[in-house]
């Protein structure tokens, strides 16, 4: 996946969505206004796309440096698919 400096800044971003997300839950639960709520939620959203951004990044760095490096052509085609697939993925969201 990433290195381990790479995958502790991950797990970061992760854990402060996470404590952004139980402050959006007590803001629902102690009824506070719609409109901030919503405004929590896209700022959620937008870190968790910079989070999917960063792990699109990693595997294109890493898994298709390496797919261009193997004599073999089926591995090469293999970690294509994948990086179509991971940004597909991306774009859906």
């Amino acid at each position: 996946m990433t290195s381990n400096p790479q995958r502790q800044e991950l797990i970061g971003q992760l854990a402060v969505i996470e404590g952004h997300i139980r402050g959006i839950a007590r803001m629902v639960d102690q009824d506070a206004n719609c409109l901030e709520i919503l405004t929590q939620t896209s700022a959620v959203t937008g870190s968790l796309r910079s989070v999917a951004l960063d792990l699109v990044g990693n595997h294109l760095r890493h898994c298709l440096t390496q797919a261009i490096d193997s004599p073999d052509p089926a591995y090469r085609d293999a970690k294509v698919a994948e990086a179509s697939t991971a940004i597909s993925r991306l774009v859906r969201s």
